[in-house]
């Protein structure tokens, strides 16, 4: 995790929409400061030439009507707001057009508190990529599925350097796509507050040469491309992906979201902490508060190897 990010990126356009999206800002932005200064200018002029010193009750008349300004004051502004909204619906509609899939690489998104999961579609031999990174080719379709668990709340995948934002919800599959022309790597993080750790949300998206995403998909590397791949045990592999280190520190005493594991086995037996992980309610710890872990539903060999990690760090 970087601790010090600043979410960069809006100096860049690395998304084939983002101009489309730019433009419809800028016009939106320069229509707004004209519509709003023809109000503001004219409001202080009138209080100013009118003021009540320099005008006498008999120079008052009323002014019936004024057919030109009548028009004028009508079609100009009315002729803006189409303006408006034809660059916001092409942009929307540039936004909201899936390419097909047959022409598209789809990567399922989990956003769970506080941390996000790629998971690919396996490749062939079988195997499935997961990472908490996204790795993507350049010059090809994303097309992305994101959902998060239904006992989890809402999050939203921002990428400013792509213009781009969509909810995360629990229980249903929301979609995005983008297409990147540029190599590099952009930020990710959470753009709809999320609870304690909602500013820890953070990845990044790695626009990486076809051949070189091609050699690491069709390979069973269990890191990103040109990572040094680590041996993991099994419980440090479900440790990970769960992102059980989002709100505990297996090697620190720091309290996170929930309790430091670090001599966890010394403190409790297997049994525990097997019920802390199945039905988290059953028993909190002192100072902490029911309801903010979810349960997980694993089969009862990973909730093993988990618990065995914990205890052992191994």
């Amino acid at each position: 995790m970087d601790v010090n990010n600043t979410l960069q990126g809006f100096n860049t356009m690395a998304a084939t929409f983002a101009k489309d999206v730019d433009q419809a800002f800028w016009i939106n932005f320069w229509i707004s400061v004209i519509l709003g200064l023809s109000v503001i200018i004219p409001m202080f002029y009138f209080a100013w030439k009118y003021r009540e010193k320099n005008v006498k009750d008999e120079d008052i008349e009323n002014v019936t009507h004024n057919t030109a300004l009548e028009i004028a004051w009508t079609l100009i502004p009315t002729a803006m707001l189409m303006v408006l909204f034809y660059y916001g619906y092409t942009s929307m509609q540039v936004l909201r057009t899936m390419p097909a899939e047959s022409e598209s690489i789809v990567v399922h998104v989990e956003g769970k508190k506080w941390s996000w999961k790629h998971t690919y579609e396996a490749n062939k031999n079988g195997f499935v990529h997961k990472s908490k990174e996204l790795y993507v080719p350049k010059d090809t379709n994303i097309i992305l599925k994101m959902t998060a668990p239904l006992n989890d709340v809402i999050h939203a995948y921002f990428v400013p350097a792509f213009r781009m934002k969509e909810d995360v919800v629990p229980g249903r599959v929301t979609k995005q796509w983008f297409h990147s022309e540029k190599l590099g790597t952009y930020d990710v993080e959470c753009a709809e507050y999320c609870g304690t750790r909602h500013s820890d949300m953070y990845t990044k998206i790695n626009v990486i040469p076809k051949a070189e995403y091609e050699a690491w998909f069709e390979g069973n590397s269990k890191v990103g491309p040109g990572e040094k791949e680590v041996e993991k045990s099994k419980g440090q592999e479900l440790y990970d992906d769960n992102g059980c280190a989002g709100c505990h520190s297996i090697d620190t005493d720091a309290t996170l979201v929930g309790p430091s594991l670090k001599g966890i086995g010394a403190k409790h037996d297997a049994t525990y902490l097997k019920d802390a992980i199945v039905t988290p309610d059953k028993d909190v710890p002192e100072g902490f508060t029911a309801g903010v872990m979810p349960p997980f539903a694993l089969p009862d060999a990973d909730v093993d190897a988990l618990v065995d990690y914990m205890t052992t760090g191994k």
